[in-house]
């Protein structure tokens, strides 16, 4: 019994004899030329032609100094354009035949540069300023007075006195009508700090009778300290016309104008003629008898304690040069004093502001 060892080597035996039966057999036929081998053949390729042609040259612009003009553009119009006609199809274009392109019909020369187009010059527009028409001066006209309800039977009033800058002292107005028609208008100035070491209490006072013209004073007093040679005291004697003036030892006595006013009496008559109304004005301060010529300044908002007030600025005249007297009045409380200045004739300056206004 043949092993297993055997069985192999029995089979490679067998192959290497049929791989050389089949070696033998294949050169005899390649020697007798039966047998060829050739490889399969391939449909020829067209041939693809290439050619290099030279790209047109490039045209550059002439470089210019002048900047380019450019014409301006009419504004849109904000009009509704009519409607248009549809456009009839367009037909067909035949296609172009392509033309053969040689390289000698190719110039290599550049070519001359031709100049940019130039837009045609416009007119410009230019705006005409329309100078205003001469308009010819008119002259001043104040503000008409404002209608106020009847005068106010109780006032109270308080300034703050500034002389030369610092505060010098304080001042109190009060005025009050009794049921028989008669009034009492009064002032106390009190000085304070070290002024009250050498001025004194200054009191004013008028009294009087309210009439459909406003006050008619009757007597007025100005009485400077304890000293008698500075006290004043006027005396109106409507029915006679004439008004007595003693100052000190002084007595004067001067016809009486119709309207005329004291010292106080004259910046509370604007309760009842507006100060616009009447600009001159008869006035005693015990001494003489003069007429003042008042002149509107402006009207002024005045920044107080007590607010902002509107007030008209009034300026008072004599023309012998003694001292000056400005006024400031309250418009929306019956033209009544809130500030006063006072300027003397050595050049002193004396200003009252008001602090607290009471009406009723």
């Amino acid at each position: 019994m043949m092993k297993w060892y055997d069985m192999r080597r029995f089979r490679d035996n067998w192959g290497r004899l049929l791989v050389a039966l089949l070696l033998s057999l294949l050169a005899h036929l390649w020697l007798a030329g039966g047998l060829r081998f050739a490889m399969p053949e391939q449909e020829q390729a067209d041939l693809i032609v290439v050619r290099l042609v030279n790209p047109p040259p490039i045209r550059h612009a002439p470089p210019s100094d002048k900047p380019p003009v450019v014409a301006r553009q009419k504004p849109k119009s904000t009009a509704k354009p009519a409607p248009q006609p549809e456009p009839e199809p367009l037909a067909e274009a035949e296609p172009l035949a392509e033309a053969e392109t040689s390289p000698a019909s190719v110039s290599t020369q550049p070519a001359e540069p031709s100049p940019p187009p130039v837009a045609e010059p416009q007119e410009q527009e230019t705006s005409r300023v329309e100078e205003p028409a001469a308009v010819a001066e008119q002259p001043f006209t104040p503000p008409e007075e404002e209608k106020l309800p009847p005068p106010p039977r109780h006032v109270e009033i308080d300034f703050q006195v500034m002389r030369k800058g610092g505060t010098a002292g304080v001042e109190r107005q009060k005025y009050q009508v009794a049921d028989d028609g008669s009034y009492v208008l009064q002032s106390e100035i009190e000085p304070k700090g070290m002024l009250a070491l050498v001025l004194s209490d200054l009191v004013q006072k008028s009294e009087g009778m309210v009439t459909e013209h406003g006050l008619r004073p009757s007597s007025f007093l100005y009485q400077y300290g304890n000293k008698a040679s500075m006290e004043r005291r006027v005396s109106f004697d409507w029915q006679a016309g004439t008004v007595t003036m003693e100052s000190g030892a002084k007595r004067r006595t001067a016809a009486l104008q119709d309207g005329a006013q004291d010292m106080m009496s004259f910046m509370y008559q604007f309760m009842f003629v507006p100060p616009l109304q009447e600009m001159h004005l008869a006035v005693t301060n015990g001494k003489k008898l003069k007429i003042y010529e008042y002149y509107f300044e402006g009207e002024e908002m005045l920044d107080t304690r007590v607010g902002k007030l509107r007030t008209w600025h009034l300026g008072r005249r004599s023309g012998d040069g003694d001292e000056k007297t400005e006024l400031w009045v309250a418009v929306d409380y019956y033209y009544l004093p809130v500030k006063i200045s006072m300027t003397e004739k050595d050049g002193t300056l004396t200003d009252r502001i008001v602090t607290r206004l009471l009406a009723e």
